[in-house]
Parts: C-alpha cells; structure tokens; sequence
C-alpha cells in the first residue's frame, strides 16, 4: 500500500486516512475513506489517481466548497457525489468561488481563476444532499454520520463514524490559522460547530491539514489551543478599539496582523479575507455587547 495510506484501526480494517500531497498544505488536503465512500479530493492528482485505482469509491463526501477539497473531483467519473444543500451552489458552478471570496475584479481574483485552470478544476454535479445527523449505513460496523458544523462555510460538514469513534472535522481544522474569510462564514457559528465536536466521543480526530489526533486527552487539549487563538484575535481587536477616539470598521484595522500574525506569499487575498474576518469577529462583539454601532463604524460599549 502506498506511504500516504495508512489504516487508523485495528479493528475497523475499511477506514483509512489518505495524507495531502505536501502533508496537506494548501493547495491539498487529507482525505478519509471509510468503505467505499471517500471524504474530499484534494489530496493531489497524483495521489487521487492510485486511490481510486486502490480502493472501490462509489460514493464521495465533500465537506464544503472550497478549492483545496474538491479540486480532483474531475477524475472520478460515474460516482455519487454529495454536500451540504448550502454549499452545493458553488461546487456545481465553480465561477462563484470569487464572489464568495470578495475577490471578484480584483488581481487576487485572477490567481484564483489561474489556480482553478492549473488544478483543473471542473463544475461537479452533486447528486444528493446531505443534511445533519444523516447517517449512511456503509457496512454491518461502519455508520458514518454527518455533522453539519457551519462557520467556516455555510455548508461546511463533518463525519463521525459512530462505532470505531473516528471523526473527520474538515477545515475546523486545529491549526494555527482557523479561517472564516469568506462570505458565507460566521465566526458565530464556527465557534458553535467547535462546540457541537468538542462534545463528541471521540477517539481519533482527522482535519484537513493536520495529522490524525489519537486519543481523548490529545483532541481536548488542540480544541483548547484552537479556542485560544480566536480568544486572541477578539482581545487584538478589543485592544485597537481602546487606540482610536472615533467609530471604526475593519478597514480601519487591515494590515496590522490582528487575524494573521504573520502574512504568508499569499498576503494580497490574506489582506481580502482578513477584512471578512473582522467582520466577522465585529458581529460576535456586537452580539457579547462589548461594541456597538455608531455612525459608520463601530465603538466600545
């Protein structure tokens, strides 16, 4: 079997994790399968050709929109592919991408369609939409049920199978860089979906982009180092609020490393979806009541 299949149970022999190209950095992500349903398809053409010459797919999860986990869905022909009803406008007609990501007229907005042209990104008819606590009954000891957890997507979704305790979060992805920049996110309802897993049993937890967490203890602690970087990045905001004499919006506090400690090579849509982001977190301190409207910005209350 290849390197980057591995199998994740003993007693569970039809599940696997199949690691990104890359381990998994954009523009790739893990991959699960669990039977002969196979959970995104971003892990690398390369990598997705010997999966599916390895394994009979039939079925295929997505678990949102987003280029990094659907972009090998051109390669699997003649296949049930399903996601979230919300999200299934945008997987089936990959052009929204840029209105969703606010990059629309802008030179960001031409890397993305450059990008979508070099992974060979294709519009994919999505057969069947899921919905939360749908289960599909994969084999006599696989139930894999879906765990609809909005916040980084409006559609986004995860999978938790209900016997080996394995559970597949997608983008709610314990890194050091949670993400919500786009216009379908809420931060909201991202910390809610963080809720909704942490109150799972589980006992082995894979994302998008980071390596299988194994045990109970390990997965409390990464939700905890998780939370405390969106802590952060309200208490970054609340103290730039505390600099200014007058209302303020996020432009007002674009570039000064409050959502992303640090800018990468792709700061030019970091800086677009930074602005999204503050957004989002304005909404949530609006709701806490720690700011409020005035005039064309906001203010501590």
């Amino acid at each position: 079997m290849e390197s980057f299949i591995r199998p994740l149970s003993e007693e569970f022999k039809s599940i696997y994790f199949i690691e990104g190209e890359r381990n998994a950095r954009y523009p790739y992500s893990h991959s699960m399968i669990f039977g002969d349903y196979l959970i995104d398809t971003g892990i690398s053409p390369k990598r997705l050709r010997k999966v599916i010459k390895s394994f009979q797919i039939n079925h295929v999860l997505l678990s949102h929109w987003h280029e990094d986990h659907i972009s090998g869905n051109y390669l699997i022909k003649n296949k049930r592919f399903y996601c979230h009803e919300k999200d299934k406008p945008i997987i089936e007609d990959i052009s929204k991408m840029n209105l969703y990501y606010n990059t629309e007229n802008t030179p960001v907005g031409e890397e993305l369609k450059n990008l979508l042209d070099v992974l060979r990104m294709q519009n994919t008819f999505v057969d069947y939409t899921i919905e939360n606590d749908q289960t599909f009954q994969i084999s006599a000891d696989l139930d894999l049920q879906v765990i609809h957890t909005p916040g980084h997507t409006a559609g986004h979704c995860g999978f938790y199978e209900k016997n080996s305790k394995i559970c597949f979060f997608g983008d709610i992805d314990l890194t050091k860089y949670p993400y919500y920049g786009s216009i379908d996110a809420s931060l909201i309802e991202f910390e809610h979906s963080i809720e909704i897993l942490e109150n799972l049993d589980i006992e082995i937890a894979v994302t998008g982009h980071k390596n299988p967490i194994i045990g109970k203890s390990e997965i409390k602690e990464e939700f905890e180092r998780y939370k405390l970087i969106l802590k952060q990045r309200d208490e970054r905001i609340l103290m730039r609020f505390r600099e200014f004499d007058k209302p303020i919006n996020s432009i007002d506090l674009q570039g000064q490393n409050l959502i992303y400690t640090k800018y990468t090579i792709f700061k030019n849509f970091e800086l677009i979806s930074e602005i999204l982001m503050l957004n989002k977190h304005f909404e949530k301190l609006e709701k806490a009541g720690q700011i409020i409207k005035e005039k064309n910005g906001f203010i501590l209350n």
